[in-house]
């Protein structure tokens, strides 16, 4: 048992320690936050900052002897207990800013927010300090790209390790693919590519009538398709078409693989997003998502023109689909279920690589494709028909793992369903949590619908969404390899 600490666990935790130096260094935004506003919160930031500090350097130091070349198992070790931890101390400024509140609380909101999901179960949202909604919206931030890629990024003490951390923690199915030789220029790229990004839409967001902080704030968690807000009527507070259409833009592209935004940017070229099989899946699940929803609302006459359908009608179907969460209308009380519609798109409409969540649009391709092609193989059962999605072949290996992950997480979806379930709660907000949570949408239906939130569930249905929430950001493997008993054999 003592090697197989020595061998999985210390090497991981001497890792963690400066990843928590690194959350502390994310604490002095909202600390300098408070400094220019002169707000009470500054003596509960620095102790936070000092608890991480401490803890990092305590890691780091007491497990040094213990550092190697993290390998595959350590990768996967690593990712996890980073996110937990990060989770973790990351609750820390809203424990000692909020102690009327009970920690499962705290602990589901900022899971919500690292893990970008967007659900919050805190009433007066309006009334919270700035330092807080910003240390809030920067957590989405910083759960949109992730930590680990952001740590692969700029601690070199990672070494070789870190192409089995990237690996670990990207959402791109085709993880092998380099974008550059090294896996941390890799990782620099992209993050300067989210950073360029996010400069863009917060001029945007203040071009578009906001303030510079509300644009900061929204720039956070709009890149990282969070849906995080610092008002209870999310982004619908400033009822603006402007903002909601910079909105839009920046959520349909941040729905794309970012590798994909790395290929268009050094080729110099928009064809990139033209001849990629998922780009081309997400736009077409866009324009008819839209498409769809508007026709429904124009038949039912929901809104008195065309103009508020289709505005209401886009913003719905990208926040939504892309797994933001912003919300501008109460679209449970639209006919035809399309709330139901709308939450289940969430679950497969973004493309796998970007910062969005749920199951990622190459997934639900391959299964599509593989189940037309069931259909002809019974047709022509001599012939070798291979599986093909775009230009790329995949594997029977991928095909499996693809297939693996749908049983999972459809088992993991009605086992969470039914312990809410058990605790009184109706089943349509049961099963809406479970799904919101795993695709990282963050409003459901029924009680925790777009006009409400998670402030009145029950602990059970707390602790639950913030499992679903964890495993989802992860994607379900990431986690459960751990429980296994061959990960931790010699």
């Amino acid at each position: 048992m003592l090697r197989t600490l020595q061998r999985l666990l210390f090497p991981v935790l001497n890792a963690l320690g400066p990843l928590l130096l690194i959350l502390a260094i994310a604490m002095m935004v909202p600390l300098l936050i408070a400094l220019r506003n002169h707000e009470t919160t500054i003596p509960e930031f620095l102790i936070s900052i000092a608890i991480c500090i401490c803890s990092g350097v305590l890691l780091f130091f007491s497990t040094k002897r213990y550092r190697s070349e993290l390998h595959i198992r350590n990768g996967f070790l690593l990712v996890t207990l980073s996110w937990f931890s990060a989770v973790l101390f990351s609750s820390i400024p809203f424990t000692l800013l909020l102690p009327d509140v009970s920690y499962h609380r705290i602990f589901f909101e900022t899971m919500s927010c690292l893990t970008t999901t967007g659900a919050t179960s805190l009433n007066g949202l309006d009334a919270l300090p700035l330092s807080l909604n910003y240390w809030r919206c920067l957590l989405s931030w910083l759960g949109g790209m992730g930590i680990i890629v952001l740590a692969v990024a700029v601690l070199p003490l990672l070494g070789v390790g870190g192409a089995q951390l990237f690996k670990a923690e990207n959402s791109n199915l085709f993880k092998d693919t380099k974008l550059t030789p090294r896996i941390a220029d890799t990782a620099k790229a992209l993050y300067s590519i989210y950073i360029l990004f996010s400069v863009c839409c917060a001029v945007a967001y203040h071009w578009a009538g906001m303030s510079w902080d509300d644009a900061v704030l929204f720039t956070f968690t709009t890149v990282s398709l969070s849906g995080i807000s610092p008002y209870d009527q999310s982004i619908g507070h400033f009822n603006s078409v402007a903002i909601e259409m910079v909105a839009v833009f920046f959520i349909v592209f941040s729905g794309f693989n970012f590798s994909l935004h790395f290929t268009a940017w050094r080729q110099r070229s928009i064809w990139a997003y033209f001849s990629d099989v998922e780009a081309k899946a997400w736009i077409f699940m866009i324009i008819c998502g839209t498409a769809v929803v508007f026709a429904g609302l124009t038949f039912n006459q929901f809104y008195p023109d065309w103009q508020t359908t289709l505005r209401h009608s886009l913003f719905t179907v990208a926040s939504l689909f892309s797994t933001t969460g912003y919300t501008t209308v109460d679209y449970s009380q639209w006919p035809m279920s399309f709330g139901y519609f709308l939450l289940f798109c969430s679950l497969f409409a973004s493309c796998s690589g970007s910062t969005g969540g749920g199951v990622k649009m190459i997934r639900m391709l391959i299964v599509i494709k593989k189940g037309l092609l069931s259909l002809e193989t019974l047709l022509r059962p001599r012939d070798y028909l291979p599986l093909r999605v775009g230009q790329i072949e995949i594997s029977d290996k991928i095909t499996s793992t693809v297939f693996a992950f749908f049983a999972l997480h459809v088992l993991v979806v009605f086992i969470s369903s039914f312990i809410i379930a058990m605790t009184g709660v109706d089943f349509t907000s049961a099963f809406s949590t479970v799904l919101a949570c795993i695709a990282n949408t963050g409003p459901g239906l029924g009680e925790v619908g777009p006009t409400a939130n998670y402030a009145s569930s029950n602990p059970v249905q707390l602790w639950i969404g913030s499992f679903c929430m964890f495993v989802g950001r992860l994607e379900l493997f990431s986690v459960f390899v751990l429980f296994t008993r061959t990960f931790w054999r010699n």
